[in-house]
């Protein structure tokens, strides 16, 4: 992947988007609005991230991303699922090529969810397709929140055709 580099992470996925002329959207629960604060750390990154939703809230997910409230009573909101839903649905909003979603539960609690402490759902939309995988990150919430992180942007750069 070279991420050991002297670039970061953020920076290699931006000149990979820049240089293909591909353009990125992301909806976030669990991460928070984290993924989006770090890719626009990097300067430029208007190039190519048209933007995103923290869609926390249950209800944010369906009002603002069109997910289909069928789907997170089936599924459960932590889920493939509805990451896909998620990932999909801000590919439209955004008018982007790729979109990014996460949806999981970080703890320190269950809540509402039956989904164990830790568990991820990260969805990437691409041109072709949804690469979709579930996770399970340990029960440390900022360290869960890290970790999904990081694997998003492992997932995003190897999906940028």
């Amino acid at each position: 992947m070279g991420f050991e580099e002297e670039a970061s992470v953020e920076e290699q996925i931006q000149k990979k988007c820049i240089q293909k002329g591909v353009t990125l959207a992301l909806a976030e629960s669990c991460t928070g609005g984290e993924i989006a604060a770090r890719l626009t750390k990097v300067p430029g990154a208007s190039a190519y991230f048209k933007g995103g939703a923290v869609v926390y809230h249950t209800e944010s997910k369906t009002k603002l991303l069109g997910v289909d409230a069928k789907i997170i009573t089936t599924h459960g909101v932590v889920s493939t699922a509805v990451a896909e839903a998620m990932a999909i649905g801000a590919k439209q909003v955004y008018g982007t090529d790729y979109a990014i979603a996460t949806t999981g539960n970080a703890g320190p609690t269950k809540g509402d969810e039956d989904a164990a402490l830790g568990t991820v759902c990260i969805a990437i939309a691409t041109p072709e397709k949804i690469i979709t995988e579930k996770f399970s990150f340990g029960r440390n919430r900022e360290r869960v929140i890290q970790k999904a992180v990081n694997k998003v942007f492992e997932m995003l750069y190897k999906s940028i055709a």
